[in-house]
C-alpha cells in the first residue's frame, strides 16, 4: 500500500495535507524533525493536530524519541523509531505500551547489524530509501538493496521503504515482496493526490492479488481448545503460502486465524460489524485479534455477506448457531452461483455426519453436498487448493489459474 508522508514546518498546511489524503490512505506518515536528527524542523505540537479519523504513523527522525512519549494516541497506529537516536531500546518499549505499532528505521548510511539489535523487539522494520529530512528525492540503490537483502534474509518481517517510490519503480519494488511504500513527493506534487494514491494501490493490488481466506468458525474457543489450534495451524500454513487471511474480527477463530499470520509476519483482514448499543449474544470485537485492516459493515448479516463476497475461498472450523448461519449462507451462495462456486472447506469429521442427517432428513440432491471439501489437517487445506489450480507465483504471491 501506499502511505502518504507529510513533512511539514506549517501546522495549516499539514493539516491541509492530512485532510486531503486521510480518508484515502489506509495509513498516513507524519515526519517528526526536530532540527537536531537532521537540519530540517516540522511541525512538533502533535496535540494541535485534528486527525479526523485518519490512521496516523509518526516517524521521528529526533535524538531523543522519549521526548514525545506523550503523543496523543487517539489515531496514533505507529510510531518509527531511528536506530541513530539516543535510548532506542527504552524508547520502543515505552511506545509498545501506549500504540499498536512500532517500527524501527535506519538511515541510508548505517550499517544494517544496527538494525538487526532490536528486530525482536519491534512490529516492522522502514528502510529510508532517501536522505532523511527532504522530500523529492530519488531512491538510492544502496539502501534499496539493502532492505530487499533483509527481506529474503527475515522473511516473516514487514518490511517498507520510505522515499523516493515513483511509478517507475514501484513494479521492481512490489516484485521484490516489499509492499508498504512511504511516498511524499510523488503525492502531493500534483494536482489530485487522491487520484494518484488511488492508481498507486491498483497498480500494486494488480502485482500483489493474492487469494483471500474467509475463516469462519465459533468465537467462543480458547488458545487451549483444539478448534483454535486448527485455526491457528491452519492460517499460519496458508499465510506462509501467499494466502490473505480474512476474519470477522472477534475472538475464538477469528482471532486464532489472526493470530496464524501474525505469526509468519503475514497480515490479517476482518470484516467487522459496531452496534451502536452491546448485544448479549453477539461477541463484537476482540481487542486481542491485533488486525492489520478493517472494512467495517452495516449489521451482523451484512457482515456475513461481505466477508463472504470478497473473499475467494471459505473455511469453516466447528462452532455454534453463528457459525450454522455461515454454513448456510456460504453454501446457498455458492450454489446459487454455481458454476462459479468458490471452495468450501469444512474442517474436521465431524461434518461427514452433519452432511449425512441432513441428505437425510431434508430435500437435499447430491450434487447440492459436492460444493465441500471436508479436510482434517492443515496441510490437506493447502494441498486441496492447490488441485483447484491455487499456485505460488514467483514473487510469492498466489493466485486462482
Amino acid at each position: 500500500m501506499i502511505i502518504p508522508a507529510i513533512l511539514e514546518e506549517n501546522l495549516s498546511n499539514l493539516q491541509k495535507k492530512l485532510d486531503l489524503v486521510g480518508d484515502h490512505a489506509e495509513r498516513v506518515q507524519i515526519d517528526v524533525c526536530d532540527g537536531v536528527f537532521v537540519e530540517e524542523e516540522t511541525w512538533l505540537d502533535l496535540g494541535k493536530i485534528r486527525t479526523n479519523g485518519a490512521r496516523i504513523e509518526y516517524h521521528l527522525m529526533v535524538k531523543n524519541p522519549l521526548k514525545f512519549i506523550d503523543i496523543p494516541i487517539r489515531a496514533v497506529d505507529s510510531v518509527i523509531i531511528h536506530v541513530e537516536s539516543t535510548h532506542v531500546k527504552e524508547a520502543i518499549e515505552a511506545f509498545m505500551k501506549k500504540t499498536k505499532k512500532v517500527g524501527i528505521c535506519k538511515n541510508p548510511d548505517t550499517d544494517v547489524k544496527e538494525l538487526e539489535k532490536y528486530i525482536n523487539m519491534v512490529n516492522f522494520v522502514q528502510f529510508l530509501t532517501v536522505h532523511p529530512g527532504k522530500q523529492g528525492q530519488e531512491l538510492l540503490e544502496k539502501p534499496y538493496n539493502e532492505a530487499v537483502d533483509f527481506k529474503n534474509k527475515y522473511p516473516t518481517i514487514p518490511v517498507q521503504i520510505d522515499g523516493g517510490v515513483n511509478e517507475e519503480n514501484l513494479k521492481r519494488i512490489v516484485n521484490n515482496k516489499i509492499y508498504n511504500l512511504v511516498a511524499g513527493s510523488v503525492v502531493f506534487c500534483c494536482t489530485d493526490p487522491k487520484l494518484v494514491i488511488k492508481n498507486l494501490n491498483n497498480k500494486i493490488k494488480k502485482l500483489t492479488r493474492r487469494v483471500k481466506v474467509a475463516f469462519l468458525g465459533g468465537a467462543a474457543w480458547q488458545p487451549q481448545d483444539q478448534t483454535f489450534k486448527d485455526a491457528f495451524e491452519v492460517s499460519k500454513l496458508l499465510a506462509k503460502n501467499g494466502y490473505v487471511i480474512v476474519n470477522g474480527g472477534g475472538p475464538g477463530v477469528m482471532r486464532a486465524s489472526t493470530l496464524g499470520a501474525e505469526a509468519i509476519g503475514r497480515y490479517a483482514q476482518v470484516i467487522t460489524y459496531h452496534p451502536n448499543k452491546p448485544k448479549a449474544h453477539y461477541e463484537g470485537i476482540d481487542l486481542d485479534n491485533t488486525f492489520d485492516d478493517e472494512i467495517i459493515t452495516l449489521d451482523y448479516f451484512d457482515r456475513t455477506k461481505v466477508m463472504l463476497q470478497t473473499t475467494d475461498v471459505h473455511i469453516v472450523f466447528k462452532g455454534s448457531i453463528g457459525t450454522l448461519s455461515e454454513f448456510g449462507m456460504t453454501w446457498i451462495s455458492s450454489w446459487i452461483h454455481e458454476p462459479n462456486a468458490k471452495p468450501i472447506i469444512l474442517y474436521g469429521e465431524f461434518w461427514q455426519e452433519i452432511l449425512d442427517v441432513l441428505k437425510k432428513n431434508l430435500l437435499i440432491v447430491n450434487n447440492e453436498t459436492d460444493l465441500f471439501k471436508i479436510c482434517n489437517s492443515p496441510q490437506e487445506v493447502l494441498d486441496y487448493l492447490d488441485k483447484l489450480g491455487y499456485v505460488e507465483k514467483n514473487n510469492g504471491n498466489s493466485r486462482l489459474l
